[in-house]
């Protein structure tokens, strides 16, 4: 079932039947996108009459279409209609030909962006933001004295304005980057975070994570995994050569799950030979070094012999 603006108002009208009414809440469990827009529905229909005063809509007409299609044989009443109305004329007016903004209380804005195409928001400092389709960004109406705070779900290019006494800090589920002036995109997928610098300097960290950071200058690309609460550091992540972890550390850990990590975040296949091999443990910090110095600690370290081969590592 495809879920519409107007399977939506029916839901929020309790004019739906169980299985579309559980196809609803499907829906909206699928993607924190789609709980946004039903959010920001939901506020418009729970406008005041008053506000519909202030749209053009012609509600006679709209009324009788919406008595056929449910054919309905008795009066709905006047109010929920009419909060129908704002609502599909106020995302008409303010949503679907753009991008749809929520106060969520006086001092706060949220815009999601549910087109296509990606939408230019201008911030209160002069800084400017391209939201990617299905993402969202959050912000006070006036930033502090102190700090130029966002809160961004899914994909947005940043371009911030300098302002040396107040630093802009981009949130995310799992990061936290901080910069002066400068302009990257930042991106969420797969529960990991990634960031590519285009100018100027920044900080990437871990959300509550203060001394899991990395510095990123023009031309940088950073990772975070969340698994691993890895941050990987590249100039083209197509070479793993290029790829630095920034920390990752291990207390007493068996070579095979290092080995399980090191696969997954360099999307290689390190393989281990024999039955002792995968139990050997090893206890070690990988601070800023790429894969190939990584094998050489752990070879050296538990005096083992690498072998490369055109698809594989092996360690023996």
């Amino acid at each position: 079932m495809k879920i519409n603006t107007e399977i939506l108002t029916d839901y929020l009208n309790e004019l739906c039947d169980n299985k579309t009414k559980q196809a609803v809440e499907n829906w909206m469990e699928e993607d924190p996108a789609n709980q946004n827009y039903f959010e920001e529905l939901r506020f418009y229909w729970e406008c005041k009459s008053s506000s519909v005063r202030k749209i053009e809509f012609d509600s006679k007409k709209a009324y009788s279409k919406l008595l056929q299609k449910k054919n309905l044989q008795k009066r709905v009443k006047i109010r929920r209609y009419l909060q129908y109305a704002a609502a599909i004329a106020i995302l008409l007016v303010s949503g679907i030909t753009s991008y749809l903004y929520m106060n969520t209380d006086s001092d706060q804005t949220l815009v999601v962006n549910n087109i296509a195409n990606e939408r230019l928001l201008n911030m209160p400092d002069g800084s400017t933001i391209l939201l990617a389709q299905g993402s969202s960004v959050k912000h006070s109406k006036h930033f502090s004295e102190k700090v130029r705070s966002i809160e961004l779900t899914g994909e947005a290019f940043f371009n911030v304005a300098k302002d040396k006494n107040r630093p802009f800090i981009i949130t995310t589920s799992q990061t936290q980057t901080k910069v002066v002036g400068t302009s990257f995109r930042i991106s969420e997928a797969n529960g990991n975070t990634f960031i590519e610098v285009e100018s100027g300097i920044v900080e990437f960290r871990g959300k509550n994570e203060p001394t899991n950071k990395v510095r990123l200058v023009k031309g940088d690309k950073a990772k975070f995994i969340t698994k691993q609460h890895v941050i990987l550091k590249s100039k083209n992540e197509s070479h793993h050569s290029e790829i630095k972890i920034q920390y990752l550390a291990y207390q007493n850990e068996s070579l095979k799950s290092i080995c399980s990590d090191l696969n997954e975040l360099f999307n290689v296949d390190i393989r281990l030979e024999g039955e002792e091999v995968p139990q050997l443990k090893l206890t070690t910090v990988f601070e800023n070094q790429n894969l190939e110095n990584i094998l050489e600690t752990i070879s050296f370290t538990l005096d083992l012999d690498i072998e490369k081969n055109n698809s594989y590592i092996l360690l023996k």
